[in-house]
């Protein structure tokens, strides 16, 4: 794939697309953040049980 058939995928792809309307954004966002919270969270309770576990093992 050439640069400029490269450039003129991307221009096609710009005149398609269109800005969100504002309930599919939130919607998109709620996901999101829901998301970032799971993974958060279940990065939080792993740090926990490492932190946890690895005292008892040590001592």
């Amino acid at each position: 794939m050439g640069i400029g058939e490269k450039i003129r995928t991307i221009i096609r792809v710009l005149k398609v697309s269109e800005k969100p309307d504002r309930e599919s954004f939130m919607l998109s966002l709620r996901v999101f953040l829901m998301g970032l919270l799971v993974v958060g969270g279940l990065a939080f309770i792993i740090h926990l049980l490492a932190s946890f576990l690895g005292g008892r093992l040590v001592s």
